[in-house]
């Protein structure tokens, strides 16, 4: 025996039924689209972080360049001094070399005129002295001594 079903109990059942079966296809439909926009939210998310990341090698790569040419041009400072400073250190050894040469001419030059004086000297001495004994003798002479 069958239980008697009550025609407005059957379309009530019915009716739910209906209504269960809209709100599962309600709820599928909203978890496809929370899926899908849980996904776009994902895809975009990859994007950015990619976009971002080739950003911060491009960054890198910049900077990594700046520093190469801080550190070439640090390098070539360092170079163009050590040069400067040896250039510099030539000159003045030329210079030095150069005064030396001219006060060692000086010091020869001074030492033949000293040597040249004394000469002179002495034989103005030895002529004064043969004067005197010159002027003596004849002094001798006629004072009759």
């Amino acid at each position: 025996m069958q239980p008697e079903t009550h025609p407005d109990a059957l379309l009530e059942a019915q009716e739910e039924n209906r209504h269960l079966r809209t709100t599962i296809a309600e709820m599928r439909a909203a978890l496809e689209l929370l899926q899908s926009e849980k996904e776009m939210v994902a895809q975009k998310a990859a994007h950015q972080a990619a976009r971002e990341a080739a950003h911060l090698r491009e960054t890198i790569s910049v900077m990594r360049e700046q520093l190469e040419n801080l550190e070439l041009e640090k390098r070539r400072a360092v170079q163009q001094a050590a040069a400067d400073s040896y250039n510099d250190l030539q000159q003045h050894t030329a210079t030095i070399r150069t005064q030396r040469e001219e006060m060692e001419r000086m010091l020869e030059a001074h030492s033949a005129e000293t040597q040249q004086l004394r000469r002179a000297a002495r034989d103005e001495h030895r002529l004064l002295e043969q004067t005197i004994a010159a002027l003596r003798e004849q002094l001798e002479a006629k004072h009759g001594h």
